[in-house]
């Protein structure tokens, strides 16, 4: 079994995004951390045959199954059951619109061979550019989510950022969470998902594994912060392109989040 893996949830609109994030994987993975992809069923025999050589591939069913449909909510359900495979003790999800930027170790993500650092933070950096941009920092997407979560779970304190992508997850937590908790409430994941759905737009899996890891302390937490630079506003993104390049942000970042959308600005930072 792995100590650490690196999870790829993809489908067909997202492959030439997740090619771009794999040929930057090849390029700075020093430590030769295993890569696991995970497609739609359908989507399945679309994938470039180079990547069934390359990497371990499998069907989303061949890990999971889900009621839920929409895009989004259904490939969070998918990364978060990773678990199921019985092939890692840890594992870092990355989106398909991500790409690393400079070298990266096993050490980068876990702070000794057993124990994964937590992303957790209290993200005032993102607060301050969503009110440069005349948004209401208290209404931001990760402290929504936290308010429709956190009230499962009783934690309180401060509004933590479990986030952003890429997330650093240990299996056991995630085992732990359905095998135990859920169970305990009658409750599969879909009907949990549900709950929190029906009181915002705004469930999150890497707030509910961040909040139910404060609950439970199953493994020891040791907060870092963001892996990656991500421009989630294509203002924000406007306005930071002209400030910092590529190579000042590998001074501080493994790499970079693009919205997905943003194809012909982000092929200008391509340089590898």
């Amino acid at each position: 079994m792995h100590k650490l893996i690196l999870f790829i949830k993809t489908y067909k609109p997202d492959f030439e995004r997740v090619y771009n994030l794999l040929d930057s994987i090849d390029k700075f993975n020093k430590d030769k951390i295993p890569v696991i992809i995970s497609v739609n069923d359908e989507h399945f025999d679309l994938l470039k045959s180079d990547c069934f050589e390359k990497y371990k591939v499998y069907k989303d069913s061949e890990i999971t199954s889900t009621t839920i449909t929409e895009g989004w909510r259904y490939q969070q359900i998918v990364k978060c059951n990773v678990y199921k495979l019985n092939i890692c003790e840890n594992y870092v999800a990355i989106d398909s619109d991500s790409v690393f930027i400079k070298d990266f170790h096993f050490s980068d993500f876990m702070f000794d061979e057993n124990t994964p650092y937590t992303i957790m933070q209290e993200s005032k950096d993102l607060l301050e550019m969503t009110e440069r941009l005349k948004m209401d920092s208290e209404n931001i997407f990760f402290k929504r989510a936290l308010r429709d979560t956190r009230s499962f779970f009783g934690n309180k304190g401060k509004e933590w950022d479990y986030g952003p992508s890429p997330y650093i997850w240990n299996c056991n937590v995630w085992r732990h969470f359905n095998e135990v908790f859920l169970k305990d409430s009658n409750l599969d994941f879909d009907a949990f998902f549900n709950q929190i759905d029906q009181k915002s737009y705004s469930p999150s899996d890497c707030v509910i594994y961040g909040e139910y890891l404060l609950k439970t302390r199953l493994i020891d937490i040791f907060p870092i912060g963001s892996l990656f630079k991500v421009y989630h506003y294509k203002k924000q993104y406007r306005i930071e392109k002209k400030q910092l390049n590529i190579n000042q942000l590998r001074k501080i970042y493994l790499g970079i989040i693009y919205q997905s959308n943003w194809q012909k600005e982000k092929k200008k930072w391509f340089l590898f």
